[in-house]
Formats: structure tokens, sequence, C-alpha cells
């Protein structure tokens, strides 16, 4: 099925903010986080139910907690385009780090209402579904591990303001 260019364009932007999203979750910056949200915008994460800025000022010192980094992963990524709106599935593998340093492996899907307002994509609506999920796992550094640069949280990031 051909796309015209807006539409592509549409497509890509969604993508970008579902990648920034993953960034803000991971890298623990809450402004980021909160930019992927319109205002107002709802989240159903589980038990968390709120408002997208409410989700990154509880979910950014939450994940603070831990000594340890977590990664979230968007894989399939299903758009139906409706003018101004799309629905969006997006899959997602997600590593929650845990306060005592485990790892906790998540995997479910986005359902996302997203909206163009004012000329910017953004999540008006989301609805997280965990497909799977397990016990937490325990960390323990591959032999080679400290021989690269080690992931952290905003400034503690190697990738912080680059």
């Amino acid at each position: 099925m051909a796309m015209d260019p807006d539409a592509v364009a549409a497509h890509l932007e969604i993508q970008q903010v579902l990648y920034r999203y993953c960034r803000a979750v991971d890298r623990g910056d809450a402004a980021l986080l909160e930019s992927v949200y319109h205002p107002g915008a709802t989240d159903n994460h589980g038990a968390f139910k709120g408002t997208g800025a409410e989700f990154a000022a509880m979910l950014v010192p939450a994940m603070d907690a831990s000594p340890r980094v977590g990664q979230h992963h968007i894989t399939n990524i299903l758009i139906d385009l409706d003018g101004e709106a799309a629905n969006v599935e997006s899959y997602f593998l997600a590593l929650h780090p845990a306060a005592d340093g485990s790892h906790i492996p998540v995997t479910g899907r986005y359902l996302d209402r997203f909206q163009r307002r004012e000329g910017r994509w953004a999540i008006a609506e989301r609805i997280v579904v965990i497909d799977w999920s397990a016990q937490p796992i325990p960390w323990a550094p591959w032999s080679a591990h400290g021989d690269y640069p080690q992931g952290g949280r905003r400034e503690r990031d190697p990738s912080h303001g680059g």
C-alpha cells in the first residue's frame, strides 16, 4: 500500500515520539518524558492511572531508586492514520531495574491514540498491555563489562549533552 509524503512524515514523527519515550524512561529525563504526551493526555500504566505529566513526575524518581539502568525497546509498530489522529499499537520489550539491582523482563504493547495538535504528534491516550513478564533476573556483570563505558541516568550517561 503506497503512502503519500504526508503519511510517511506522520509515521516517522510518531515513531520518533515512541523512541523518545524509551530514551526518556531509561535516561531519567522527566521533561522529555512529559513531552511525548499532549497536555491532559491520559496514561493507564497498570497500577498508575493519570496524566502523562503525572506519570513522568512519578516514574523518574521511582526508576532513580535502582542502582541499575533499564532498557525499553520498541519493536513492531502499527500505525492507522485518520487525519490528525492515529491509533498506534507498539510492541515493547523492557528490562525494568529493581531497587535490589536485579532486572524484571516484561513484554507487552502500548495501545496509543496519537493526535497532531499545532503541527506536533504526541500521545493523547495510552493503555499499556502486558503480554508476559518473568521473575527478576539477578544482575551479574559480563566479565568484559568494565571495559566499556557504563550507561547511567541523566548526566551520568555518556550520551548526556550530545
